[in-house]
């Protein structure tokens, strides 16, 4: 089922679909049963979708790779724009913060993932 942009979304609807994005370190568990994605990560601002999120591990070999399939579920699933990013604090954030915002780097990187079959291991929407 596709959810395009028709009606007002809602955070439970965002939290089900990263439900089926699931860590490469953790391949039967998803980013939310991890605690690594929660209601509070969550934010819904206007047609957009802003979700912060941890990794497992403070030097997690995929935390930019967890960030890139996020997002793609998301506006895969979704039809909009969504922005992603390292909690505060995190040891990574630095790192990812200058990964993550950047649209060839992502695009890069998401290429890799579907080449190497991650991609299509770890999201299953």
């Amino acid at each position: 089922m596709d959810l395009k942009r028709s009606r007002e979304m809602r955070k439970d609807e965002v939290l089900e679909v990263l439900r089926h994005v699931h860590d490469p370190d953790y391949i039967d568990m998803s980013v939310v049963d991890l605690g690594l994605i929660n209601e509070k990560d969550v934010k819904i601002i206007g047609d957009n979708i802003e979700v912060a999120y941890k990794v497992t591990a403070p030097l997690c070999p995929f935390g930019a790779a967890i960030g890139v399939m996020v997002k793609y579920a998301l506006e895969e699933k979704f039809g909009t724009q969504v922005r992603v990013k390292m909690n505060s604090g995190h040891l990574q954030e630095n790192l990812l913060s200058r990964i993550l915002p950047d649209e060839r780097k992502q695009k890069e990187l998401l290429k890799k993932l579907e080449l190497y079959g991650i991609l299509q291991q770890c999201v299953r929407i």
